[in-house]
């Protein structure tokens, strides 16, 4: 059977026989109202903004890729761009799918991201956050649920203070590693500033190094407040040595103008090896002319061979002309 084009934004103005849409049903709850009949049910409600679109993209620019997302793909994924195009509605799709009065699927989009579907999507109206959120926690409880990668994505693209709260708790030790990663990941993704500082509190307390390292990846993808100065505190105060090589890492991937001379500087502090070694990789990882810079002034400055060892290797690595030039000086001094 041909595809089927249908996007959130047709259904709104397409006539509500083409989805099913149901009416009257004030006294049902969302869920039932989604499994009264297999297939793709959908419903709109306010999208989170400042948190990207989310969408299904093809190639390196995620404003012009956008190829749309196929409800029927089994090995379906979806991304965001913080540089939409066109621009987003400020509405939120979410998607359930029904087998045998069961809902076995969930996928949440910007309303303007196309979908495709083999078959007609039932459109339910008059949804409000609260009961979609309600609804997507009591699936992510379930058996289907509990593995889904996307359940916890719709829920943070909700324009609810509820999504911060529930995204809070499944961040707590009482649940899976897969799903409090992911839950910290969301908060420091959409949730803004009451997000950010969640995540920060997860970061910088606790007995898990682990987590607290995933909690700083989170943190880096956060554009609420000065995510980067948090960061930079606990690569200074941290006491795991990893976890400071971490967080010297997601600085330098941040492109702040800040992180080259304050992951230098954290050179000069260290007493550990393995943060001094993650350090000089951290700078490789800049801009090519920040890295170079940053990693020839290692090479002239007074520091432990060490160091200088693994600069050396790192502007080798770079092949650009800044590092080849000073290969030759290096090399024409030596003769």
């Amino acid at each position: 059977m041909k595809l089927l084009l249908a996007t959130a934004a047709l259904a709104l103005i397409l006539p509500a026989a083409a989805f099913g849409a149901e009416s009257n049903r004030a006294d049902s709850t969302l869920e039932a109202r989604i499994r009264q009949a297999d297939g793709w049910a959908a419903w709109n409600v306010p999208m989170i903004p400042d948190a990207g679109m989310p969408c299904c993209f093809s190639g390196n620019d995620h404003g012009r890729g956008r190829g749309g997302c196929d409800l029927d793909d089994h090995n379906h994924g979806f991304s965001t761009s913080d540089d939409a195009r066109p621009p987003t509605t400020g509405t939120l799709t979410v998607y359930a799918h029904v087998a045998h009065a069961r809902i076995d699927d969930v996928r949440a989009y910007d309303a303007t991201c196309p979908v495709r579907s083999k078959t007609d999507i039932r459109l339910i109206d008059g949804v409000v956050p609260a009961e979609s959120i309600a609804m997507l926690s009591s699936w992510l409880d379930g058996p289907e649920g509990v593995h889904d990668d996307e359940a916890l994505a719709a829920i943070a693209f909700h324009a609810d203070a509820g999504a911060t709260r529930l995204l809070a708790e499944r961040a707590e030790p009482t649940h899976t590693r897969k799903q409090r990663e992911d839950a910290l990941f969301w908060l420091g993704q959409a949730r803004g500033a009451d997000g950010a500082a969640i995540v920060e509190r997860f970061a910088t307390t606790g007995d898990d190094p682990k987590l607290r390292e995933h909690a700083i990846f989170a943190l880096s993808q956060s554009h609420a407040g000065d995510s980067y100065a948090r960061i930079h505190a606990i690569a200074e105060s941290d006491p795991s040595d990893h976890v400071r090589s971490q967080a010297l890492f997601w600085m330098a991937q941040m492109k702040d103008a800040r992180a080259a001379a304050d992951i230098t500087s954290a050179l000069n502090n260290e007493s550990s090896k393995e943060v001094r070694e993650q350090a000089v990789f951290a700078l490789s990882q800049l801009e090519t002319d920040q890295a170079d810079d940053a990693l020839i002034s290692l090479l002239r400055g007074n520091y432990p061979r060490d160091v200088k060892k693994q600069a050396l290797f790192w502007l080798g690595q770079s092949g650009s002309t800044r590092a080849m030039q000073f290969f030759d000086e290096a090399l024409t001094r030596s003769r």
